[in-house]
């Protein structure tokens, strides 16, 4: 197949992608409450806001800061949030109040963050954190360090459900370079599981063609739809088609770069398969990255770097390729085991249901009158019969 048609089977399943449930998860409805001491609200709003925001604000802010001294005047409000975060300064410490008021809030149906500031331990003489709250503390001793960024938004992330995670971080500078990490391997380890489960169907000639062409459709659809979810986490407009185009000089490089690989790839016989899944892996690692930087910065990657990024991807790849297959084999083998041993189970009762069967009829039949037995052995067969 040439590389124009290939093209065209691209720009055709670009087309094709349904990108209105993104757009809606994006642009839903999101309330974000914080309840805390001042101090470590203002933390906590930092941690949130500051990040870079190349294009304009993508709406009003889902974050509403709450002093702890008025948080039980507004439960209601509080049962009806997305997300609460607690924010305790650790040098201030704890009245009574305010650990009652923790306790009630923690109770609440919501998802709860509590982060402790500026130590590890509260203040001398403070009431202790509620047991329940406690277990769950994230300790930030300086906001302004990059790991305490990364820890923030991480726990952010694991406590807000799934599906509001895009319209937080459209909202949220703060918080979108971890989900930008997390959305790129993931998209990358999605590829890959695919590539590695198309492999086998490529290795009989006559389909090797047609299918290894719809690999490619697959793998870019699922990069473009990672490019379009990358562009909506940093602000940008949501129309799909300019998204696209604006970093088709950094995908197309990466596409024709992986199209090269792949054919060549795909020429080999079964020992392949690693190579493939890695560079399936790769030109999904490549991409995101390439869209990353020029979201957050509005920089292209030259390309000897992004082949660069490729390289270490790849190596990455094929190593969860051998992983992969791995896993595979050790559940085939006990899947086959299981079902070699249910087989000889089902045989065994198969067995034992016959014999059953066949000593409950022989006593039936011994039962029955002379003339109405078959005959089923010498004996019957010579005995004289009794009808007159």
């Amino acid at each position: 197949m040439s590389r124009w048609s290939a093209l065209g089977n691209l720009w055709t399943t670009l087309r094709e992608i349904d990108v209105g449930a993104i757009r809606e998860e994006a642009e839903q409805p999101l309330r974000i409450i914080a309840i805390g001491h001042d101090t470590a609200l203002t933390a906590i709003d930092t941690l949130a806001q500051r990040g870079p925001n190349r294009c304009p604000p993508a709406g009003a802010t889902p974050l509403m800061l709450l002093s702890l001294r008025d948080a039980t005047r507004f439960v209601a409000d509080l049962s009806t949030a997305d997300m609460l975060m607690l924010a305790i300064d650790s040098r201030i410490g704890l009245t009574e109040r305010d650990a009652a008021a923790l306790t009630q809030i923690d109770r609440l149906p919501r998802p709860v963050l509590l982060a402790l500031f500026f130590g590890t331990r509260l203040a001398p003489g403070s009431a202790p954190l509620p047991a329940s709250v406690a277990a769950r503390a994230v300790t930030i001793s300086d906001p302004d360090q990059t790991a305490s960024v990364n820890l923030f938004s991480s726990e952010f992330l694991d406590r807000l459900p799934a599906h509001h995670h895009l319209s937080a971080v459209r909202r949220l500078p703060g918080i979108r370079a971890v989900y930008t990490r997390r959305l790129i391997e993931s998209i990358a380890w999605t590829n890959a599981t695919y590539a590695l489960a198309s492999s086998l169907p490529e290795q009989i000639p006559i389909l090797g063609i047609p299918f290894a062409m719809a690999d490619i459709l697959v793998l870019t659809k699922n990069q473009a739809i990672m490019v379009y979810r990358l562009a909506l986490a940093y602000g940008a407009p949501p129309d799909f088609r300019q998204r696209i185009a604006e970093v088709m000089p950094v995908i197309g490089g990466a596409f024709v770069w992986r199209e090269i690989a792949r054919t060549l790839v795909g020429l080999a016989p079964v020992w392949g398969i690693v190579p493939k899944v890695g560079i399936a892996y790769a030109g999904t690692y490549a991409t995101g990255i390439a869209a990353w930087r020029w979201y957050e910065k509005g920089e292209l990657v030259p390309r000897e770097e992004l082949r660069r990024i490729a390289r270490e991807a790849q190596a990455v790849g094929q190593e969860k390729a051998r992983e992969l297959i791995a896993r595979a084999q050790e559940t085939q083998e006990a899947t086959g085991a299981a079902v070699k041993e249910s087989v000889s189970r089902l045989s065994a009762l198969s067995e034992k249901v016959r014999q059953h069967g066949h000593r409950t009829l022989r006593r039936v039949h011994d039962h029955l009158p002379p003339r109405f037995r078959r005959p089923t052995d010498a004996r019957d067969r010579t005995r004289p019969s009794e009808e007159h």
